[in-house]
């Protein structure tokens, strides 16, 4: 579930005092006992494989003040418990909610009986996640076991890590989100008391077209390196390997894709299907990507009736405004609109998203769109009832500093960061940044959109 999110066109002259309260222009020292080149070589080597961009090369990683990096924690913990409540009171199952959503039932095809299908369906999230003038706003929670950008965060934490000499006296605290996962599985195998083995299931075909195993291996490894057995499947070696029935040599899987992705490629999901029959456990289980149909979103951020006041206190300070497009009325800055007039009256002010989608694809943003166009998605919006709309958030600039190979010096600039703070089982497991290289806006992806990973830490 690669998601994106679009950051703001700030004002020419941006105000000291919000930049300050929730960046605090906090500064890693430069001392890190090698070289800039060197410094930035190794931690270009550290993904050398899975063909990341490392351009514009940044010189130092993002480190926030450590409320901040807690608040994000907190925030993504209390807004995915309403998203998961606001899924499962909607009906009693699967295939109810499915209807509730609107969506099509062909596309969730991986439901399992009991309660795990519900018990683990948010063990694992990465919202998306800008800070404006007033704070943290999540733009989007993606979830499940194919969420995107886990293997470069931990080989990129690990790196900054070991370039400061990964000792106790580093100047920021971070977590390797790929031993968080496996604790969090460690935990789950204790549970539900089975064998000790992790099946990791993916294709290579997934990959963008990087087409190597290293991706998986590197997962496969870490589960090894922390006590589990572990092993990585094609969808085809799953019939051979994955064990008899009913008493699977691998109990517990990760569910490394999304059931759109793989009828894209022409994936057959027969086969995954059979390991759930036989016992496997693979998350998320199918209910995650129901609670990430954006739908959902905008049903939190219209109000619920079992939402407490500290519930909306926090959507009101987390969530930008968010919406089901229907031809209907709603409320907006205090007053009731018609929701199809007042997109097309205020079309700068929104942002159009599909409520299912992948790769940044089919997002709108009103400010960057015709105005004839932005009609017809809107009108296309309103028959179909599959897309939300958000309030667009202006971003506020990060300082970065980056280096210039050809002159050999550091610059620093300003970039729009979206933060991605992974939770696996609860627990904080470090946090993805992603931003465009300076001078460019738009939508803030790698998949197509040129944007540059990096990590954020917490200052000490």
């Amino acid at each position: 579930m690669k998601s994106a999110a679009r950051t703001g066109t700030v004002p020419a002259k941006v105000q000291d005092t919000p930049v300050t309260r929730w960046f605090r222009n906090h500064r890693t020292p430069r001392a890190t006992g090698r070289p800039v080149a060197e410094t930035l070589g190794y931690l270009q080597s550290a993904v050398a494989d899975l063909d990341f961009p490392m351009e514009p090369a940044s010189v130092l990683p993002v480190v926030l003040p450590p409320d901040l990096y807690a608040e994000m924690y907190d925030a993504t913990r209390h807004i995915m418990s309403l998203l998961r409540t606001a899924l499962l009171e909607r009906a009693p199952d699967g295939p109810g909610r499915v209807a509730a959503l609107g969506a099509e039932v062909e596309q969730y095809p991986l439901f399992v009986p009991g309660p795990d299908e519900e018990r683990y369906a948010t063990y694992m999230t990465r919202p998306d996640v800008i800070v404006d003038a007033t704070g943290p706003k999540f733009l989007e929670f993606n979830i499940g076991g194919g969420i995107g950008g886990v293997i470069d965060t931990a080989l990129i934490t690990r790196a900054w890590k070991s370039t400061y000499g990964d000792t106790e006296d580093l100047p920021f605290r971070g977590f390797d989100p790929l031993a968080v996962r496996d604790r969090m599985f460690a935990d789950i195998i204790r549970d539900q008391g089975v064998r000790p083995a992790v099946a990791i299931v993916g294709s290579v075909r997934d990959l963008g077209g990087r087409g190597t195993r290293c991706y998986y291996d590197l997962q496969v490894d870490s589960l090894r390196e922390h006590g589990l057995e572990a092993r990585f499947f094609e969808p085809e070696e799953l019939p051979n390997g994955i064990g008899p029935a009913r008493d699977p040599t691998f109990p517990v899987g990760l569910r490394h894709f999304t059931v759109l992705e793989w009828r894209e490629l022409g994936i057959d999901l027969a086969p995954v299907r059979a390991a759930l029959d036989a016992g496997c456990l693979l998350l998320s289980t199918q209910t995650a990507y129901l609670i990430a149909n954006k739908k959902v979103m905008g049903w939190v951020s219209e109000g619920r009736p079992w939402m407490t006041d500290r519930d909306r206190r926090a959507v009101a300070r987390y969530l930008p405004w968010t919406r089901v497009v229907k031809d209907r009325r709603t409320e907006w800055r205090g007053s009731s609109q018609v929701l199809p007039e007042l997109l097309v009256r205020e079309q700068e002010k929104f942002v159009m998203k599909p409520a299912v989608g992948m790769k940044s694809r089919n997002i709108l943003v009103g400010r960057d769109c015709a105005p004839e166009h932005w009609r017809a998605v809107v009108d296309d919006a309103v028959a179909t009832e599959n897309h939300i709309v958000q309030e667009y958030v202006e971003s506020l600039p990060y300082r970065m500093t980056f280096w210039d190979r050809a002159a050999e010096r550091s610059y620093d600039r300003d970039v729009y960061p979206v933060f991605g703070p992974y939770l696996f089982g609860g627990r904080p497991a470090g946090c993805r940044v992603r931003f465009l290289p300076p001078g460019r806006q738009g939508v803030v992806s790698i998949n197509g959109h040129g944007a540059v990973p990096s990590v954020a830490f917490a200052a000490r």
